[in-house]
């Protein structure tokens, strides 16, 4: 998180966040991007489990 991401990875981000970008709009990309930045690490696994509709963790409590 606020690393520099390796060279042999650009390729893939570029290529996803190009795609997203496309399906959500500028707009729409840039202001999941703020929130996302914002997410604590727990708040976004709590998310994913929820978006997969996975059973809260039992340990952890996301």
């Amino acid at each position: 998180m606020g690393a520099p991401l390796p060279p042999a990875e650009r390729g893939d981000v570029d290529r996803i966040a190009g795609a997203a970008g496309a399906a959500l709009g500028a707009a729409g990309y840039a202001a999941g991007f703020e929130e996302g930045v914002r997410l604590t690490a727990p708040d976004a696994v709590r998310r994913v489990r929820e978006a997969l509709d996975w059973p809260p963790d039992p340990v952890g409590g996301a």
